[in-house]
């Protein structure tokens, strides 16, 4: 997104360094500061600079993103990163070129790099927060850095914040860096102005510049690449936090190309007039090779996280080979030139786009393979973050389970039910449960999240839990296992074994005030999948006895836990597993 100054044009009657003073067309001398005795020609901003037009339409989608986009991003953020862009500019401008200019370019490489970094833990309205400022600082230093020390033949290699994005990204993993999401707001007004502001401001700005054709060769030559990639594999997957289930086939296609965040990359970043060859011919191929990189580097990502970052990639390989295009591209119009009267008329075209189709086949193996390997998930409570298979077939989907066995398992109406454990034999009295609160959030992320659905969960939990009490009271492990996997089976098994060490047991009676869905954010705030869990309040009572049975003591405490309840017992009821007691609710 770094428009340079050359591509803007500076008033022919500013002297540059190296240059002979005022042009010979007799215009007025330039605006000049002196300093300790020595002149510096000054520049100020123009509003025929693109760089200028980036800029409105970056900060228009932004104020968007901090009132109705609902962006993970402060505005101490934004400042931040503006401030450190502009600064190195004008130190750099000052020191090494003599100049007072007004920082443009620095400005643009602080705003797109804001535009999409996000730093997890940073929520939607925490408008000060200086959360991993220190991240944001290092990006734009990187992407200013890489414009004046990785240069050939005059001009800066890589487009600033794409390359430091992408190295931030790769470096810096998951769990402390994340990209802008694909997906921003369900359709409605809002999302109407912003694809209004961000597809006309990128079209008009392309066409100022003459990069339009690039643009729509990437736009069509990506959404027909990934067509021909998925095809033969329709089960490859993408795992996004904004979506309840993985993201395959179609609808992979339909969200890869029509993403707010894809036109951002299309319209913005691969556009740098400094970055991109010369010709229109080579910008269009320019165009082609950026998508066919991103579909080649999408074949071995299951994650949002790392979809994002390869296409990111795409554009840091295609600069790096930017010249080695030109020279080749140059060579070979010579020598069609020499050659012209022995070629078949219209060869180009069809050749073209067969070694597309044959570069493209490559993705379809990285993708089955994929498809297969372990998959990321959110991080658990205890820190750890496991891997778990990805396996898509044609069972029913978690929702829609959820949603026919509720109507089969729902309990019978009362204060409390008697419930019997066909695996067991006993029968067990469940405390009243109230009605299990859903936010809007919780149904927006999933809409199958009903209130039957949330009710059949309510009700297996606090089943749950009275066997968890009668396993410890019984010092019966075995019994444990019934109510409980994964995370609350540790918990649970982990206070048997204490009670077994100090040779007391423990009865535990609890009493529900409240009960409700909510969304959490996962372990790291990854771009895995948000989660939703059952927060249950009210109070717990422990009577502890010794051997001969003699009370020891009583007390009551309240009781405020969060559990994912989707696992299930041989019986059919849903138990408790992980706990998401820390974890952060979601927007």
């Amino acid at each position: 997104m770094d428009q340079p100054s050359a591509a803007v044009g500076l008033p022919q009657q500013v002297s540059v360094p190296g240059g002979t003073g005022p042009s010979a067309s007799g215009r007025s001398k330039p605006r000049t500061v002196r300093i300790r005795g020595r002149e510096y020609p000054v520049i100020l901003p123009s509003i025929r600079d693109p760089r200028l037009h980036v800029a409105a339409v970056l900060l228009t989608l932004q104020v968007l993103g901090q009132t109705v986009l609902g962006f993970r991003l402060s505005v101490a953020q934004i400042l931040v990163c503006l401030a450190v862009g502009a600064l190195i500019e004008l130190v750099v401008a000052f020191f090494k070129d003599h100049l007072i200019l007004w920082p443009a370019s620095g400005l643009l490489t602080g705003n797109s790099t804001a535009f999409i970094l996000r730093v997890p833990g940073t929520l939607h309205g925490q408008w000060w927060s200086l959360h991993g400022i220190d991240i944001f600082i290092g990006v734009v230093a990187l992407g200013m850095a890489t414009k004046y020390l990785i240069r050939w033949r005059g001009r800066h290699i890589f487009n600033p914040s794409n390359v430091a994005l992408v190295i931030a990204f790769i470096a810096l993993g998951p769990q402390r860096t994340e990209p802008l999401d694909l997906w921003w707001i369900p359709m409605g007004p809002w999302m109407i102005v912003t694809y209004a502001i961000l597809i006309g401001g990128g079209v008009l700005i392309g066409w100022r510049l003459g990069l339009l054709g690039m643009e729509l060769a990437f736009m069509a030559s990506f959404a027909i690449f990934v067509a021909i990639a998925l095809a033969p594999v329709p089960d490859h997957c993408m795992v996004a936090s904004w979506h309840l289930s993985p993201l395959c086939g179609s609808s992979l296609w339909q969200i890869l190309v029509t993403s707010p965040e894809i036109l951002i990359f299309a319209l913005f970043m691969i556009p740098d007039p400094r970055t991109v060859p010369e010709g229109a011919l080579a910008r269009v191929i320019f165009g082609v090779i950026v998508a066919l990189f991103a579909v080649l580097l999408l074949g071995p990502t299951t994650l949002e996280f790392w979809t994002k970052t390869a296409i990111l990639a795409s554009l840091v390989l295609a600069c790096a080979l930017r010249f080695a295009l030109t020279s080749f591209l140059a060579s070979l119009q010579a020598a069609m030139h020499r050659a012209s009267s022995f070629l078949i008329p219209g060869w180009r075209v069809p050749a073209a786009i067969a070694v597309a189709c044959i570069l493209v086949g490559c993705l379809p193996v990285a993708s089955e393979l994929s498809t297969y390997s372990p998959q990321p998930v959110a991080g658990l409570s205890d820190g750890t973050t496991p891997a778990i298979p990805l396996i898509v077939s044609s069972g029913p989907a978690l929702a829609a389970w959820l949603d026919s066995s509720a109507s089969d398992a729902l309990p019978p109406p009362g204060d409390s039910q008697p419930v019997a454990s066909a695996g067991s034999g006993r029968v067990w009295v469940v405390p009243a449960l109230p009605a299990v609160a859903i936010p809007s959030n919780v149904s927006d992320f999933n809409s199958a999240m009903t209130q039957q659905v949330a009710t059949h969960m309510g009700h297996d939990a606090a089943l749950d839990l009275i066997i968890e009490a009668e396993a410890r009271r019984a010092h019966d492990t075995k019994l444990a296992e019934s109510g409980a996997a994964a995370d609350g089976l540790a918990e649970f098994v982990g206070v048997i074994n204490q009670d077994v060490a100090s040779g007391t047991f423990v009865l535990k009676v609890y009493k529900f005030d409240s009960a409700t869905l909510n969304l959490f954010l996962p372990k790291f705030a990854t771009q895995a999948s948000r989660l939703i869990g059952l927060t249950l309040n009210g109070t717990a009572t422990l009577i502890t006895r010794e051997q001969s049975g003699r009370v020891l003591s009583q007390t009551t405490s309240a009781y405020s836990k969060s559990w994912s309840v989707a696992a299930v017992a041989p019986d059919g009821h849903l138990l408790i597993d992980q706990d998401y007691s820390d974890l952060r609710l979601a927007p």
